[in-house]
Order: structure tokens, then C-alpha cells, then sequence
């Protein structure tokens, strides 16, 4: 049987052919591509660079902006910033990196920090690909900077250095992953001076109370914000929008002024004490405070110590004024109903005593001299005076007989002494209640309460600070004084009530020609790099009366330091006038009384303004006035040389100044009838600050 003959396995024409013709095709196909490709990139590459690295993580870093500073009118920093500093762990970079990277990370903040290895590789392994865990808050610049010196040693060559140096490089070019976000702590270089003055801040920059809230807007800035993203190359970059800091305000306190008053305020509260005693000194000529101080400073710098506390409540309360809060808030937080027996409907009621530790901070923190009220005494009888002046009622010229009380209806309102015959600038300078009585009624009910209004009282004085109190009902007016008495007590500084600041702001124009400026307590507004914003000078927002009598109750208070009430006042070389005021309390029982003094110099153009009041002394007999004359000298000796105020040649000292510090306005026990003390219970908002020494809760809080 014949062979098969084997198949031929070469190709065949008509297979190479098409084998050519697949070839081709591909070929061709891949040209078009890369054509393709070639165009996408020309044309659109960017369009999809971007699309690409959009998907990539963008994170972002907030450049917290500085809070404006606050300085004195001299320059001195009261308020500033220190740089603060967070630690920032990313433990995706640090585990990206070889286990050597890790272990000399955690070695490096465990030699520099001190903190626990353990706890750190806890933190980095637990959170493998987080790019961002704080790990340390509030780090200050002495903390962080000796480890910041270490990791910019990784930028350092090798070459030429000792071993030791070389060691070191190498360690610092194996920290990974660990950065630093800044931020600022508001500092007050002085913890508790001019507390009340400037307030404090809390968390994100927000000012409470003094300049520090008035004027939040302009001390706060705006913050910047670092972006990062990915480059083509896929390094990382970012785009840095700076943060535009804040203003800074230049006070018109005087560094040197509030600390003498502040250090005599103390000596007194050492020595004798009170419920609370507040002195003010102001420029009468442009409304600028000088200085402001209050009983019972606190430290800016820690504003809820509770040990400050304790200068107004006792350990027990302030447990049982915590304990209510935790109550309260755990209450909140549940909106559970109450179902107390005091409390039917569901509500709780707040008895008077009942204080969360807030209120009681809010007490320690608030301004007494522009939130409390008290009657004012006989510092408002040079008003009532300049009232009959201006208005015609008065000449001048009048003379009054003191008898030691006067009828009004069937009221016999008491006057301090017996004065016998006495002219209108003697009743000033020896503060008498029966010629104030007979001038309110010779003016007449419509003329002295519109100048009241003049003068300020019952009106907003517009200072630039926050917590003024609305005094608008706590004043009469011609149409709603109840009856002659109201109109005779009005007349010696009682039945109404004031704010210190009220009270020192109409003084001024008494004094100064009759100008009533605006109170301020700011003078300028600077931009981070000092430049001037805005200038805050002096604002005349009426005319009180006119410079002929302002001259004329000048001369009266002079005559008030000279020979008066006022003696011991004096200060050798200076001319000096002022009035003194003993305000009894609410119940007229004779024991409580808010005692004052108002002096300023020179007498013939005052430059120096300083008021001091004290509200219930720790003293067996409270209605001595010269408690605060003596506190006021003993101010104005030392500010008198701060302001360079030279001694005047003619030596105005009165070596009588024995017995002439008196009680000078108190009414007698039947002084108000039961509707005006009423009236008075009611309305009255005087200080609720309590003593050390003198726990007794005044009559009329």
C-alpha cells in the first residue's frame, strides 16, 4: 500500500496576505492612537490633569489671625498675645516610611517631651492612615522651641562636623510626620490691674466686659488659611492666604494713675474696709478716665479661679452655688420636669439665694462704678445749686436759717446741724439740708428736674464701655413727683438714685464752663503696624450751664476744702475744691450709709478729677464722709505729680480741719413718706458686693 504524502506546512500566498493585511490593521489602529493621544494631550491634558488630581486629599490649615493689643495712653501694653502651639501627628507618614523612621519619631518626642513611647506608637499604630491627630494642645514657644532647633538640623550638612553633630543630623532627618499648628493666648501682663477696665476673652476670641467686648470688632481680626495640593509632579504645594490681624486700642488710662489707686484702695480695704469702695479719676476738661478701680480685683489672666471668689462668699456657699449649678444643667440637659413641692405647674423656682456660680461671677466681674446705683448724698447739692443760678431762681446773694430741720407737709426733714443764719456758699461748703429744701422749692418742681435731665441724670452717659445701667425710673420728673417731700429730699442728693459714673460725668461740666462730654475710656485705634484708624477725642454733647456760673460753684466747693466739710482735702500749695456726701440708706435707720467725696484741682481750670465713694465702712459710726476725703487725698497727692500738675504759689492749706468732717446730709427718721421708700425698695440697684469684714446685706438691695 502506497505512502500518504505529508501535508505542506508552509504558508500560502493567499495566507501571507492576509496575515499582512491583520498586521497592517494593527499597526495601523495603534498610529491612530497614538494620534489620539497625542491630541487629548495637547488639548486637554490639562483639563484632565486637573480632573485626576481633584480626586487626590486637599487639606487645609487656618493661620489664626492676632488679636489686637491694648495699650495705656502712654504705650504701656495692658493686654497682648503669646504665641501657642499644637502638636500635630501624621502616622500615615510616619508608617509610609521604614520601622526605623517610627522608632527614632517616637524617641525624638519622647527626649524632647517626655512623652510616653508607649503611648505615642499606641497613637501612630492605631491610626495608620489619618494624616492629622493632635496629640498635645496649649504647648507654649520654650516648650517647642528646643525640639524645632533639632528637626531644622535635618537641612544641615555633614560634612566637616564632629561625630556627636553628625549623630544628630541623622536623627533629625528621620523624624517624620510631626508638625506644629500656631495659634494665640490672650495675655495680661499685669494680671489684675484695671480688670474691670479691660475684661478678659474667652474661647474663639470673644471679649466679655470691658474694652475687650466693647470694642470685640476691632481688637479681632480675620484668619488666613494655608491650602495644600498636588503638583503634576506630585509633590505637594500650598497656597498661603495671610490672616489680617486685629486693631489695637490705646485706652486713655493712665498706667501709673491706676496703679496708685488701685495700692491705696487696697491699704484702705486692708485697714478698714467696706462693702465696696470704687474710685474714679477723670479729666474734666475732655471726659477721659484717668483711672477706675473697684473692692475685689480679679485675675485677668485666670477669670473663673473660684479662689477669687472668696473675697465675696464664703467656702460653703460657693459648694452650694456649684452644687445648684450641676443641678441646673443636669436639668437642662434632660428637660426633665420638676417635680418639687414649691413647684406645681412643673418649673423651678429660683429663690433669691438661689446663685449658679455664674452669677456670682458675673458679680466679681461687672463694673460697680457704671452697673450700680446708689443716692448720690450731698455731692448732687453744687447741681441743685447751679440749677437756681442758672435758671434766676438765685442771685447769689441769698441767706438761709438753719434751725436743724425743716416741715415740709407733715415731714420734719432733719439737716445734719443747727447752722443758724448761713449764705448760699456757706450752705455749699457746710452741706446744708434746710437751705437745699428752700432752694429746690424756690426753683419749683418743672425747673429743677429739667435740669436734672440737663445734667445728665437718669440718661445713658454713652461711655464706651458695656453694662451702663438704664437709671431713666429710678429719677422723678415734674409730672410724676409725688409731693412736696419727694421735691425737698430730691434737693440734698436723696430719693433718687445715680451711677457713679453719672454723677462724675455732670460734675465735670459744673466745673469745666458748663461742657457735659461724653465719658470714654478708649483714644485711639491703631492698625497692627501702629498706624492711626481712628482718633477718639473729646465730644461736648451738651451745654450744661454757663462759664459764669461754673466759675461761681468753683468758688463755692473751694470754700468747701478750705472751711467746710471737705477740710481734710488739703494739700499744701494746691488750690482744691470739692463736696463731700453721706447718704443714708434705705430704711432711714441711721446705721447704713454710702459715703463720697468729689474733689478736683486747680480750682481755677480743674485738670484733675477724682470721686471716691464707700458703701457701708466697717466702722461703728458709717456717716463720716472724711473716710472718703482722706482716701481722695491720699490719691490725689501722688497723681498730681504723675499729671505734672505744679504746686500753686499761694498756699490754700486750712490748718482747722479738726472737727469739721461731718455727716452732712442725713434726714431724720421720719424723712420719706412710706410711698417714696417704696418707690426707692423697688428701684434701688445698689452694689451687691458683700465685705470681708461686713457680711450684713444692706436694707434696700
Amino acid at each position: 500500500m502506497a505512502k500518504k504524502k505529508k501535508a505542506d506546512r508552509r504558508l500560502t500566498t493567499p495566507m501571507k496576505g492576509k496575515l499582512i493585511l491583520v498586521f497592517g490593521g494593527i499597526i495601523f489602529l495603534f498610529l491612530i492612537l497614538v494620534v489620539k493621544l497625542c491630541y487629548v494631550t495637547a488639548t486637554k491634558g490639562k483639563e484632565y490633569e486637573t480632573a485626576v488630581l481633584s480626586q487626590q486629599k486637599h487639606d487645609s490649615t487656618i493661620l489664626p489671625f492676632e488679636r489686637g493689643k491694648i495699650y495705656d495712653r502712654n504705650g504701656n501694653i495692658l493686654a497682648t498675645n503669646e504665641k501657642i502651639y499644637t502638636l500635630i501627628l501624621e502616622p500615615q507618614n510616619i508608617l509610609l516610611q521604614d520601622k526605623k523612621y517610627e522608632e527614632a519619631t517616637i524617641n525624638a518626642l519622647h527626649e524632647y517631651f517626655g512623652f510616653s513611647k508607649s503611648k505615642l506608637k499606641k497613637t501612630i499604630e492605631d491610626n495608620p492612615y489619618s494624616y492629622y491627630e493632635v496629640y498635645k494642645k496649649n504647648m507654649t514657644y520654650d516648650e517647642v522651641e528646643k525640639f524645632q532647633k533639632f528637626l531644622d538640623l535635618a537641612d544641615a550638612s555633614t560634612k566637616g562636623v564632629s561625630k556627636a553633630k553628625k549623630a544628630k543630623i541623622e536623627s533629625a532627618k528621620m523624624v517624620k510626620g510631626v508638625s506644629f499648628e500656631e495659634d494665640y493666648k490672650r495675655v495680661y501682663p499685669y494680671n489684675s490691674l484695671a480688670c474691670r477696665v479691660l475684661g478678659y476673652t474667652s474661647s474663639g476670641n470673644v471679649g466679655n466686659w470691658g474694652i475687650e467686648q466693647y470694642y470685640n470688632s476691632q481688637l479681632n481680626g480675620v484668619n488666613g488659611r494655608a491650602y495644600y495640593y498636588f503638583n503634576e509632579e506630585l509633590d505637594q504645594e500650598q497656597s498661603v492666604k495671610e490672616p489680617k490681624n486685629g486693631n489695637s486700642v490705646v485706652s486713655t488710662i493712665d498706667m501709673q494713675i491706676q496703679k496708685i489707686i488701685e495700692q491705696k484702695l487696697k491699704d484702705f480695704d486692708d485697714k478698714i474696709g467696706s462693702k465696696v469702695t470704687n474710685i474714679l479719676v477723670m479729666n474734666p476738661q475732655n471726659g477721659e478716665i484717668l483711672g477706675m478701680t473697684s473692692s475685689y480685683p480679679y485675675n485677668l489672666n485666670k477669670p473663673m479661679d473660684e479662689k477669687s471668689l472668696l473675697s465675696l462668699y464664703s467656702q460653703s456657699e460657693i459648694d452650694k452655688m456649684k452644687a445648684y449649678t450641676k443641678q441646673k444643667q443636669a436639668e437642662e440637659a434632660t428637660d426633665s420636669e420638676d417635680t418639687s413641692e414649691d413647684s406645681k405647674d412643673g418649673t423651678k423656682k429660683k429663690t433669691d439665694d438661689q446663685k449658679t456660680i455664674y452669677d456670682a461671677f458675673n458679680e466679681l466681674w461687672r463694673n460697680s462704678i457704671i452697673s450700680d446705683t446708689n443716692e448720690p448724698g450731698s455731692t448732687y447739692k453744687p447741681f441743685t445749686v447751679a440749677t437756681g443760678l442758672e435758671s434766676g431762681a438765685l442771685t447769689g446773694n441769698e441767706n438761709y436759717f438753719c434751725t436743724g430741720s425743716l416741715m415740709v407737709g407733715k415731714r420734719n426733714i432733719g439737716c445734719s446741724h443747727v447752722h443758724g443764719n448761713i449764705t448760699l456758699k456757706d450752705a455749699v461748703a457746710k452741706s446744708c439740708n434746710v437751705a437745699m429744701m428752700n432752694i429746690g422749692f424756690k426753683e419749683g418742681a418743672d425747673t429743677f428736674y429739667k435740669y436734672q435731665n440737663i445734667f445728665g441724670f437718669g440718661r445713658s452717659t454713652g461711655i464706651d464701655l458695656p453694662g451702663e445701667t438704664d437709671t431713666k425710673s429710678l429719677v422723678y420728673n415734674a409730672s410724676n413727683y409725688s409731693n412736696s417731700v419727694t421735691l425737698a429730699t430730691n434737693a440734698f442728693g436723696q430719693n433718687f438714685n445715680c451711677t457713679m459714673m453719672q454723677m462724675a460725668a455732670g460734675f465735670c461740666s459744673l466745673i469745666n464752663g458748663g461742657n457735659y462730654y461724653r465719658p470714654h475710656i478708649a483714644k485711639q485705634i491703631q492698625s497692627d503696624n501702629g498706624a492711626v484708624v481712628k482718633d477718639i477725642g473729646k465730644e461736648v454733647l451738651r451745654k450744661t450751664i454757663s462759664e459764669e456760673t461754673s466759675a461761681t460753684i468753683r468758688s463755692y466747693m473751694q470754700q468747701t476744702v478750705e472751711s467746710g466739710t471737705g477740710t481734710k482735702a488739703q494739700i499744701e500749695g494746691y488750690s482744691i475744691g470739692g463736696k463731700t456726701g453721706t447718704a443714708e440708706k434705705i430704711p432711714r435707720n441711721k446705721k447704713d450709709y454710702y459715703i463720697s467725696f468729689i474733689g478736683f484741682t486747680p480750682v481755677e481750670s480743674p485738670q484733675l478729677l477724682i470721686y471716691v465713694t464707700i458703701d457701708e465702712p466697717n466702722v461703728s459710726f458709717q456717716a463720716n464722709a472724711g473716710l472718703a476725703v482722706e482716701l481722695e487725698k491720699a490719691c490725689m497727692e501722688e497723681i498730681v505729680d504723675v499729671l505734672g500738675i505744679k504746686p500753686e504759689t499761694t498756699d490754700t492749706s486750712n490748718t482747722d480741719n479738726a472737727s469739721t468732717e461731718q455727716k452732712d446730709d442725713t434726714t431724720s427718721a421720719t424723712t420719706e413718706a412710706s410711698s417714696n421708700t417704696a418707690k426707692n425698695k423697688e428701684n434701688t440697684s445698689s452694689s451687691t458686693t458683700k465685705s470681708k469684714k461686713n457680711t450684713k446685706d444692706a436694707a434696700n438691695q
